[in-house]
């Protein structure tokens, strides 16, 4: 019996207490501001442009320098062939204006079609660039033509080049 009352007057204390809880809130919020600090100006109204100049300089002389662009740009080598491979970077602008077409094999002489700068035309394996055609840079020439494996080798500038179709 003891512990019915104990249980009951337990229900009816906290129940009192949770529904006093739900009574009207104030909903305005009482802060008071005055006590906080102004923030300070940082540009003080009587500066002169001359003053603020001045200023800017001992700001700048703090800055360091960079290279200019071209100095930059002139350590670095661009135009890797494979993207993932190692190593060093080469860029040939005679491989990027040159573009095999296709492949003839006629009685004993073997042709390739190619595209330099712009112009369609044919080179054999006694073609030399400046000498007997426009198709290939001044000083290259031609090494071998296989119409088997599609390969035009080239030499230019002491330097063997494959090209494939």
């Amino acid at each position: 019996m003891k512990i019915n009352i104990f249980k009951t007057f337990f229900i009816v204390f906290f129940t009192s207490i949770s529904l006093s809880s739900c009574s009207q809130v104030n909903k305005s919020i009482d802060i008071d501001l005055s006590n906080l600090p102004k923030p300070k100006n940082s540009a003080k109204p009587n500066d002169t442009p001359e003053d603020l100049k001045n200023s800017n300089n001992k700001l700048i002389k703090d800055l360091d320098l960079f290279e200019s662009k071209d100095k930059l740009l002139s350590k670095y080598k661009f135009g890797k062939k494979d993207p993932f491979s190692k190593g060093g970077t080469e860029f040939n602008q005679f491989s990027s204006n040159f573009e095999l077409l296709g492949f003839l094999n006629a009685d004993e002489q073997n042709y390739v079609f190619v595209k330099y700068l712009g112009n369609d035309g044919i080179i054999s394996e006694d073609s030399i660039g400046g000498l007997n055609t426009e198709f290939l840079p001044d000083g290259a020439k031609v090494i071998n033509i296989n119409t088997e494996s599609l390969q035009l080798k080239i030499n230019f500038d002491n330097e063997n080049y494959i090209f494939e179709l």
